[in-house]
């Protein structure tokens, strides 16, 4: 039989296909908690456009008691509330009666936030940044850079390229055989554990590899635009197309409406369920065998009586 027709109809004793199984296995468990992150927070962010919205505060209404005070007093008041944090921005629409909002950076036991004070009196009036509103930036920021920043970015865009290799790895190994390949489209629900674990990483692999790869590649898009850029450009694509907003909707989901968003949120959960039943599998294979192998700790033997007995000492 040629490696061909070995591939063809036997792959799981092809040589690359184990090869490829160990690369896959162990990539995937290095990159797993990465992409339980990324995807999680990815869910979350669908909405997230909308979300803001609704959690926006309204305006918040002051009395209107002497002259308004200028940017100088505002930024002076705020230091005189805070002072052990970093003033930032002072947002003030100069409409009568309306509060401004002060964005207080970190500093001493101050976390990061944003106070409504009155232009009027210099007073805090309360929380311009409620927990939904906060919870709605969390999930965006650790999405977008894994809440580190530029290198968060960096290290975002790097992970989109990881996964894509990963997804076509996981798509190789998926090819059972002439013979079965059938079955390694659905999954087997009246099997024993280890069995239904494999037929969900199998069948949630497959039909959801287009889409993984999708954001994978897009993901790393938004990261590192120009080599993707400068391919279009070469394939003459720039011409019918601008990537970057294409391409940015389709990895959020922004097109054709709520429906498409609510379809990503959901699709968005398939790459943790693929880390879980891979970690399962790596237990089964790989730590679980390893922790049978090692050898017992060794103890002490127990002294016989007499010998226990001659070691109390007996006070007077």
């Amino acid at each position: 039989m040629s490696a061909w027709e070995q591939w063809v109809h036997r792959p799981q004793s092809h040589w690359l296909r184990k090869a490829l199984f160990q690369v896959h296995l162990w990539a995937g468990i290095g990159l797993g908690i990465y992409i339980l992150v990324v995807c999680v927070s990815g869910s979350a962010a669908v909405f997230n456009s909308e979300l803001y919205t609704a959690f926006l505060p309204k305006p918040k209404q002051v009395a209107i008691v002497g002259a308004r005070m200028n940017r100088a007093e505002l930024l002076a008041a705020a230091h005189r509330a805070y002072p052990s944090a970093t003033i930032g921005r002072i947002l003030d629409f100069r409409t009568p009666g309306e509060a401004v909002i002060v964005t207080l950076g970190p500093g001493g036991a101050v976390s990061a936030a944003q106070r409504f004070f009155d232009p009027y009196t210099g007073k805090d009036v309360g929380n311009a940044r409620p927990f939904g509103l906060r919870m709605v930036s969390y999930a965006s920021q650790m999405h977008m850079n894994l809440m580190l920043g530029y290198n968060g970015r960096i290290a975002n865009g790097v992970g989109g390229f990881l996964t894509a290799a990963l997804s076509l790895t996981g798509l190789v190994l998926w090819w059972p055989g002439v013979q079965r390949w059938r079955r390694s489209l659905t999954i087997h629900f009246d099997t024993y554990p280890k069995r239904l674990n494999w037929d969900l990483h199998n069948a949630v692999g497959f039909w959801s590899f287009a889409i993984v790869f999708m954001w994978a590649l897009t993901g790393a898009y938004l990261v590192f635009p120009k080599p993707f850029d400068g391919a279009a450009t070469f394939l003459f694509l720039g011409r019918f197309i601008n990537l970057n907003p294409a391409l940015h909707d389709v990895h959020v989901g922004n097109f054709a409406g709520w429906p498409v968003k609510a379809l990503w949120v959901v699709l968005g959960l398939t790459p943790p369920l693929l880390f879980v039943t891979g970690a399962l599998m790596w237990w089964n294979r790989v730590l679980r065998p390893w922790l049978a192998r090692r050898p017992a700790p060794r103890t002490a033997p127990t002294p016989a009586p007499s010998e226990a007995y001659s070691r109390v000492t007996v006070e007077p």
